[in-house]
């Protein structure tokens, strides 16, 4: 729920999150016209999200007493640069070298922009579940100049599986570390609420256009 969350609090503004940087920058749209271009999917969202509340169980958590935080410098950059996830890193920056490539090949060009000039939303969802929403949304602005549906489809898109967005691979990488036995159930559960919401707020797509 707390990834969800996030996925949700992405959308309220064009600087929440790099799909929405990237967007903002290309499209040249208005601050405010962002906004309430993504408004009815945040509140059908929150929604969602409040409804999810009077389901989870109410147990009891116990939190360990917290103690003085002891800071430790040495080798801190060491730390810093041995701590980064420079696999997930090397990953998108693969893909968005091949997006780059893939924009200058004629033959791709046709046949992305065949397909895409007229989904963009239905594009936006698909190419989020298999790249992630911000390599999507490099991807997709490269081809069409229909903006406004391609925020659409790569903010919904950001629900769905778990390489939709950068905060689902995040929060999984955070369960694997602390609490490794549970990521099945996890990825379960995640997937059904994540893949619920994605079909609603497509739904809210269709009615709204």
């Amino acid at each position: 729920m707390q990834t969800i969350a996030a996925n949700i609090g992405c959308m309220v503004l064009p600087i929440g999150a790099p799909h929405n940087i990237v967007m903002y920058a290309v499209s040249k749209i208005p601050f405010e016209s962002f906004f309430s271009l993504l408004l009815p999917y945040v509140i059908v969202s929150v929604v969602f999200l409040i409804i999810l509340v009077f389901f989870v169980s109410k147990k009891t958590i116990t939190l360990p007493d917290v103690k003085k935080v002891e800071v430790n410098t040495d080798d801190f950059f060491k730390r810093v640069f041995l701590g980064v996830d420079y696999y997930l890193l090397l990953t998108f920056i693969a893909l968005f070298i091949l997006i780059g490539n893939l924009e200058h090949i004629s033959f791709f060009t046709f046949i992305f922009k065949k397909w895409i000039v007229g989904n963009e939303v239905v594009c936006g969802i698909i190419a989020s579940q298999i790249m992630s929403n911000v390599p999507a949304a490099m991807l997709l602005s490269g081809f069409s100049n229909n903006f406004e549906s391609i925020i659409i489809g790569i903010n919904i898109g950001g629900f769905g599986t778990l390489i939709a967005s950068m905060a689902n691979l995040i929060s999984y990488k955070l369960l694997v570390d602390e609490c490794e036995e549970f990521k099945t159930k996890y990825l379960v559960v995640f997937t059904v609420l994540n893949v619920l919401l994605l079909v609603i707020l497509y739904g809210v797509y269709i009615l709204t256009n």
